[in-house]
């Protein structure tokens, strides 16, 4: 009866010790600097931000608007109102900070 007794709080003890573990595991990867994710979108899409590429200044068309802006995985999508009323989607990489393309929607 007295070994059953040691064996269970020996085995309680293990127990304890082994969680301690996995919560200070837990919290310290979700606290540390290499946790890379900057922002989640409402679509789970996370932007890693290890590497920026600093401050970048992009043109857009003279007069235009910014009507939306989206994260699409490693793309900045922006749609733009242009100054004649039609709309473009200007495609930049959200990596590197380049200007991917320019593409103007029409109704033809």
């Amino acid at each position: 009866m007295r070994g059953l007794k040691s064996l269970v709080i020996g085995m309680g003890v293990l127990i304890v010790i082994g969680l301690t573990i996995v919560i200070v595991t837990v919290i310290k990867r979700y606290s540390s600097p290499d946790n890379l994710t900057l922002h989640k979108s409402p679509h789970g899409i996370s932007a890693p931000v290890d590497g920026g590429f600093g401050e970048r200044r992009l043109p857009i068309p003279q007069g235009a608007k910014i009507l939306d802006t989206t994260l699409d995985g490693e793309r900045i999508v922006i749609i733009l109102q242009l100054v004649d009323e039609s709309q473009a989607v200007l495609l930049i990489n959200a990596v590197t900070g380049n200007r991917l393309g320019l593409i103007r929607l029409s109704s033809e």
